[in-house]
């Protein structure tokens, strides 16, 4: 049985088995709302749903409306909601071919859209949040100062499939004015549940001494907390009149470059920092050797210095989580892990 709502707000949040998404989740039942989850999966073969906060209230829809329920299950979770949290998508172009990533990202949003349009009258108002990505500006933008109002150059699938839903979202929003649209624009998250592949994969290689920088590794890297893109989320969403049918960008804020990032990291491991460099050309051809995937390789080889002025101005919100301090608890989780790996193997 549902909870007792509250605060009277009704707010739905796709993703909500991922890090961001259960972050998300965890505030807005703590700020009372009535929160519901769509979960692709029925609960008895999700085993994530164990992490969903208590209170949430599940609504089994595939977005894509692959099944025969999808359809009426997901606009039974849209009816009657105050806010949507879209989080949910297919993120990788290593895992999803160009296809898989227009279904879900694209026509997935579609379905979200046309069932909040159709279980709703046309006269009740709705806060679309939804997280896109600084990768809709491309890998490599030096020496731009980049805004939101700079135009976009996808550099993969994943980002055109951003792009697109993004496109959807304002065009929906143009033939439903009641329904008002934020859009963020979020770095590479890290902290609890986005520490692999990423982090973990960049751990082994310092740990190894096998990491190696892309040029001369003083490219740009947009990095994002978890908490603090689930804090301007909601933030936003409490102040729908002052977000309303704009796009932010989200990162934390801080230009971090790969030299200084894998020398903090080789640090705190106790290991030399890597002092070898491979030419971008060459570094495309040896990421496959060294089991960096494409997602993995554009990620280190970025290089966007990304202004999130604006959110910050309009909304107040302003990042407060510390890589220093984050990224030492995650490298501390890679060593346990490593350590309980390298014991089982003993054992075995």
């Amino acid at each position: 049985m549902p909870l007792e709502k509250k605060n009277g707000i009704v707010s739905l949040v796709t993703g909500g088995t991922s890090g961001l998404g259960n972050a998300i989740i965890r505030r807005l039942l703590a700020e009372g709302d009535e929160v519901r989850v769509v979960l692709r999966n029925m609960p008895s073969q999700l085993s994530e749903l164990k992490t969903l906060p208590p209170g949430s209230i599940p609504y089994i829809a595939d977005i894509t409306l692959k099944r025969k329920d999808d359809k009426a299950n997901l606009n039974a979770a849209a009816k009657g909601v105050d806010r949507v949290f879209h989080i949910g998508g297919a993120t990788y172009n290593s895992r999803f071919s160009y296809d898989e990533l227009l279904e879900i990202n694209v026509i997935g949003t579609e379905n979200i859209l046309q069932a909040i349009v159709e279980a709703n009258p046309p006269t009740r108002k709705i806060n679309f949040l939804y997280a896109s990505s600084v990768g809709v500006y491309g890998y490599r933008r030096k020496e731009e100062i980049i805004k939101e109002s700079t135009v976009p150059k996808p550099g993969s699938h994943y980002s055109e499939s951003k792009v697109m839903a993004e496109h959807l979202i304002e065009s929906f929003s143009e033939s439903h004015p009641n329904l008002k649209y934020t859009i963020f624009r979020l770095g590479t998250l890290y902290g609890p549940g986005y520490e692999e592949p990423y982090f973990f994969k960049a751990f082994r290689l310092i740990k190894e001494g096998k990491m190696r920088y892309i040029g001369n590794g003083n490219n740009h890297l947009a990095l994002l907390h978890m908490d603090d893109a689930a804090d301007a989320f909601t933030i936003v969403a409490n102040k729908p009149g002052t977000a309303k049918n704009t796009i932010y960008n989200l990162t934390d804020g801080e230009p971090h470059t790969p030299r200084e990032l894998f020398t903090f990291a080789a640090k705190a491991m106790g290991v030399k920092p890597p002092n070898k460099s491979v030419p971008t050309p060459v570094a495309r051809l040896l990421s496959k050797t060294a089991n960096i995937t494409y997602d993995e390789y554009e990620f280190m080889a970025s290089d966007r210095i990304i202004d999130i002025s604006k959110l910050k101005k309009e909304t107040g919100f302003s990042p407060r989580m510390n890589i220093e301090v984050e990224g030492l608890l995650m490298i501390q989780n890679f060593l346990a892990k490593e350590a309980s790996r390298k014991a089982k193997q003993k054992n075995a």
